[in-house]
């Protein structure tokens, strides 16, 4: 299982661990009007070196988001951040999309061993508060490492697995949008239709965070799960907008020793725009959500 640390054990981690690298994930939506590298530039926890999402995203593809399949390109990247195989990585995020959860993700994608993964519960804000040591700039002297992807796809599903289990049911899907969205409030994306993947249950990915920014106990998250009547014993595919907030779910999913579960990468952003299943989602109209993820 992947791991969850505060900010006194990323310091120990920090001052005391070999092979131990920090990556800043942040990522923010467009109409927030941020840049997560300038903000990194101006201050992130010292050590720490910054990965861009966007760098991962499919160029191939008008679908948001969507992680490439490159495994060339992926090993380049990771490699070029001083990464190996052995190493320990620990991501935090200064974002309200909490977008360490898809980094964390991404790298369970890659074949990267999930004990080796942790995330920094209540990003950068807790470890400022905390007191943690901050820096600016660039990271110094990155050594490029030799970085080898065995991407493993079972942790994704695609846009025809999703189909095949609309009629054939075998795994359950929960939608983490805002629920507006999920009962048809209209989309801020051109083109969507409004609604959810039939049969999908509604679990807002917010909704398992304390107000600041950590994650609420287990327990807790346990039984609102439960509560909505989604089956632990049985396999999970998350989806949201853009596949970026859904991971949420699936590091809440491994915190809880649950360990079938996916994610579909396309979400709304492509289910929403296929025409084949246009009157089969809630069309009820509500009012404008400015979240896209």
């Amino acid at each position: 299982m992947s791991w969850l640390i505060n900010a006194a054990q990323l310091d120990k981690f920090r001052k005391n661990q070999k092979n131990v690298t920090i990556l800043d994930v942040s990522w923010h939506l467009p109409e927030e009007n941020r840049n997560a590298r300038e903000e990194y530039l101006a201050s992130h926890v010292s050590g720490a070196r910054f990965l861009d999402l966007n760098d991962f995203h499919d160029r191939g593809t008008t679908l948001s988001n969507m992680l490439t399949r490159d495994e060339n390109n992926i090993s380049q990247l990771v490699s070029a951040l001083g990464i190996n195989n052995e190493h320990k990585i620990i991501f935090y995020d200064n974002s309200a999309l909490h977008t360490s959860c898809r980094a964390l993700w991404m790298f369970k994608v890659f074949g990267h061993h999930s004990n080796q993964l942790y995330i920094l519960d209540g990003g950068y804000a807790a470890w400022e508060k905390y007191g943690g040591k901050l820096e600016s700039g660039e990271p110094r002297n990155i050594a490029a490492r030799s970085y080898t992807v065995n991407f493993e796809a079972h942790w994704i599903r695609t846009l025809v697995q999703m189909k095949t289990n609309l009629h054939h049911p075998s795994e359950q899907v929960v939608d983490v949008r805002h629920p507006v969205r999920y009962a048809g409030g209209p989309e801020t994306r051109i083109g969507l239709r409004s609604g959810h993947i039939p049969g999908s249950t509604c679990f807002p990915y917010f909704t398992m965070f304390e107000a600041d920014g950590r994650f609420k106990p287990l327990e807790k998250i346990r039984r609102q799960l439960v509560g909505t009547g989604v089956d632990l014993d049985y396999p999970i595919i998350s989806t949201c907008g853009s596949g970026i907030t859904s991971a949420v779910l699936n590091f809440a999913l491994d915190m809880l020793n649950v360990t079938q579960h996916s994610l579909y990468d396309g979400s709304w952003s492509e289910w929403g725009a296929e025409q084949l299943y246009a009157g089969e989602s809630s069309l009820a109209e509500r009012p404008v959500v400015t979240s896209l993820d």
